[in-house]
């Protein structure tokens, strides 16, 4: 009788803990369950574009400026359309003159009636048809007190002071030899001006390294 009555408070333990262990059970499996659609759920969910926020919240980004174009302004080309420089802005001997001296300029052997271009946009300052070193002399200034030269050259027609011409506009023809470099064969002898200080042309033009 002592047996029995021992026996059976331990059957319950052993149904309780069973007991509890199922419960404990149902939550890890409800909250697995719960977990699972969770994760299905979220990826359904339209996804969304969120701006890239500025470095600085102070100063927001602007929108990119409009590029525009200013090569007419500041690129020189080439005056005549065959590259053919026969003398440099050195000091070198005038054949003509027989002495030594700085060449101010670049000269560009070219038959005569080769056309002659203007090398950048600006404004005819002057035209001498009746130069008696130089032949004929055009002189067109250009933006920021740049100024160049054209001798040894027939200028059109109607050119005149007060004209604008656009970088490529055809200005004159290239001349027969005469005047001071008539020893030198038909050319054109092209100048450049900074503030009325001559320089090197190949500042503007970049073609001796070439």
């Amino acid at each position: 009788m002592k047996n029995k009555q021992k026996t059976q408070p331990t059957k319950k333990r052993i149904l309780m803990y069973y007991l509890i262990l199922a419960a404990c059970l149902l939550v890890i499996a409800a909250v697995t369950v719960g977990v699972v659609f969770g994760v299905r759920a979220n990826n359904n969910l339209p996804s969304i574009n969120v701006p890239n926020e500025p470095d600085n919240p102070d100063k927001p980004d602007k929108p990119d400026e409009p590029v525009v174009d200013t090569s007419t302004k500041y690129e020189f080309i080439v005056p005549v359309q065959t590259v053919n420089v026969t003398q440099t802005h050195v000091l070198w001997h005038n054949k003509t003159l027989n002495i030594f001296r700085l060449h101010n300029g670049m000269d560009f052997g070219a038959n005569a009636g080769t056309e002659v271009y203007a090398a950048v946009d600006g404004t005819v300052k002057s035209v001498n048809i009746n130069d008696r070193l130089y032949g004929a002399v055009i002189e067109i200034e250009h933006a920021d007190g740049v100024r160049t030269v054209y001798k040894f050259v027939e200028p059109v027609s109607t050119l005149k002071a007060g004209d604008t011409v656009n970088r490529g506009d055809v200005i004159a023809t290239v001349a027969t030899a005469t005047g001071v470099e008539n020893a030198d064969g038909e050319h054109l002898h092209f100048e450049v001006y900074k503030n009325n200080t001559a320089q090197d042309p190949d500042l503007y033009l970049n073609i001796i390294s070439k």
